[in-house]
Parts: C-alpha cells; structure tokens; sequence
C-alpha cells in the first residue's frame, strides 16, 4: 500500500516540475520582451545581454556552491559549453539586440518564432526522420498566429540585412540547444546553464568593449525602472528561465520546448496592455487562439509520441528539481533527438 502511494507520486511530481519548467519560460521569457525595452533605453545593447548573462552565471555559480553542488567539469563540457554559449548568445541574442536598434519588437518577435522549427528540421536531419504531420501543423499555426499578433501595424521595419540577420539569429539559437543538449555536460542541468551563460556571456562582454559601449556609458545613468529591468532579466529570464530551459530540453522533445517561441509574443503583448503600451484588439485575440491551438497540436502529438518513460529517468531518487543536485544525467542516449521524434516511443509525459 506503502509503495504504490509513493511509486505514483514521482510521476505527480515529474509531470509539476514539467508545468513549473514550462510556465517558467512562457511567463519570464515573455516577461523579457518588457524588461529589454526598459533597460536598453538605459544601458548599451550588448552590456545589457553580458549584464544578464554573466549575472546569471554568477547567481547559478553561488548557488551551487552553497549547496555543495559544483562538481568536477572537464575541457570537453567546458568546450561544450563555450560553442552552445556563442551560438546562443552572441549568435542569436547579440545579433537580435544589434536588429532592434532598427527592427521593432514585434517583428523581431515574429522572426523568432522560427526558433521552434528550426529546432525540429534540425533534430530530424540529424535522426534522419521527418517530423510528424501534427508537429509541423502546429509549428505553421504558431507561426500563422505571431504574424497577425505582429503584423499589420505598417510597412517593415529595418534593412533586408537587419532581417536576413534574424532568420540567422532563430537558427543560431536552436543550433546552440541541442549542441548543449547533446554535447558533455554536468549532471547538474543548472550547472550546465552556468557554464554556457558564463562562457557566451564573456565574449558578448568582449564584443560590447569592441564596439566602444563601455567607453561612452555609466552606471550613473542607470534609474530604478532600468535597475529593476535588469533584475527580472538576471533572475527571472536567465536564472529560472534559461535554466527551466536547458533542463526541458533534456527531457522534452524539441517541438514541444520550443513553443515558448509563440506563446512569449502573446505574453509580451498582455504585459505591454498592461502598462498602457499597447493596444488590446480583436485581432489580438485572434491571434492568440490560433497561437493555442497550434500549441495544443504540438503539446498532442509530443504526448503521444512521448510518455511512458521510467519514473527514475525523469525524477531519480532524491532528486531536487531541475537543477538535479541529485539527479541522474540522462544519457545521451535517452536525449538523442530520434527518440523524440519517432512515433511510439515517449521521452516523458507532460500531461
């Protein structure tokens, strides 16, 4: 009696930590799109992406060090960690910040919410496999529902180069996701998040002195709001973000994790609304259902394709949350992108 009350509340608590993960980047990354107005209008674009991401790392570093969590890394997750951190980092969110000195944030937005299906062209290329059908409608619908959520607010903003550079941006980013989560990594998922944020933050700091942005800025312009900007960003879209994120990755499959890209749009929109920055509209509306719907599509073909999978691959024994300072690292087999595509086989039960 005993030990059927316990086996059946790992799976409870896998499937809360699975919701917490994905809220965590539905919420604080749609939060972000608020918060990089506001500190940019203070801070340079590059110092504000550094800022966050080496914040974040020494936020994640402290923290594990308090809880005895840092363990031993090797030059191969090190390496790892510097190439995934230079795709993310400096490939999509550098680039990103240097377009919308000229695009808006609504088209940027738009151009990101290609991320989702980058990331499943690139892990069926890899597996060899073409998506499901139910995936790929799901991926056209959450594009279809940005672009009315984005468009038709006059013509588009910033050069075919400033455009050209997004679409690389949205590749660059789901590139870096699966190189981190295929490559060497340490058990801990929030240790592996430090590590990228420490290594591609460094090098956007790098570009940031390059370009004379810490030459002509001081912290004595920074005012509450863009002192609070930052903070969410460190806390909330790196910290728990980011790290919700690398941990999904680990145990989702590429289609599903990747629909933060069309629900962070509608989030940043009810935000803006909120603060009187944007208008509220039918067309708004509108857009977010078709956005639900195409989420739904995918979140159905991800379960169906993914459950089932032992309890201890998921919530090990002790194990503590997505930061797994007891977690078991998934191995790369259970992690390859051909489990996560093929029909039949599941990788974890989000529902």
């Amino acid at each position: 009696m005993t030990r059927h009350s316990s086996s059946s509340a790992e799976p409870s608590a896998a499937r809360w930590m699975i919701f917490a993960a994905f809220a965590a980047i539905y919420v604080f990354w749609g939060g972000t799109f608020l918060a990089i107005r506001y500190a940019v209008a203070e801070v340079p674009p590059l110092l504000t992406i550094a800022t966050r991401c080496l914040g974040g790392a020494v936020v994640l570093h402290a923290w594990l060090g308090l809880r005895g969590s840092l363990g031993r890394t090797t030059r191969a997750q090190w390496l790892t960690s510097a190439v995934a951190g230079g795709f993310l980092f400096v490939g999509c969110h550098g680039v990103l910040a240097w377009a919308e000195q000229r695009v808006s944030s609504g088209q940027a937005a738009l151009f990101m919410s290609t991320i989702p299906l980058w990331l499943v062209l690139l892990a069926s290329g890899r597996a060899r496999r073409a998506p499901p059908r139910l995936v790929l409608t799901g991926l056209a619908l959450g594009m279809a529902g940005v672009a009315l959520l984005t468009l038709g607010k006059g013509a588009w903003s910033g050069t075919l180069g400033d455009r050209l550079a997004m679409v690389g941006a949205g590749l660059s980013w789901a590139a870096g996701s699966l190189i981190a989560r295929d490559g060497p990594r340490p058990e801990s998922a929030a240790h592996s998040t430090a590590m990228q944020l420490l290594t591609g933050g460094a090098v956007v700091l790098l570009l940031s002195g390059a370009t004379g942005e810490l030459s002509t800025w001081s912290i004595g312009q920074l005012t509450p709001r863009g002192s609070i900007s930052l903070a969410f960003l460190v806390l909330g879209g790196t910290v728990l973000g980011f790290g919700a994120y690398t941990w999904l990755l680990q145990v989702a499959t590429p289609a599903a994790v990747g629909t933060y890209a069309f629900v962070n749009p509608v989030v940043a929109l009810a935000l803006a609304w909120t603060v009187g920055d944007e208008p509220f509209s039918t067309r708004t509306v509108v857009a977010a259902g078709i956005i639900l719907v195409g989420v739904l599509l995918i979140w159905k073909s991800s379960a169906s394709s993914l459950p089932h999978r032992k309890k201890e691959d998921v919530t090990p024994s002790g194990a503590r949350g997505p930061e797994g300072r007891a977690s078991r690292r998934v191995s790369r087999q259970d992690t390859a992108p051909a489990p996560s595509l093929r029909s039949g086989d599941r990788v974890l039960n989000p529902g």
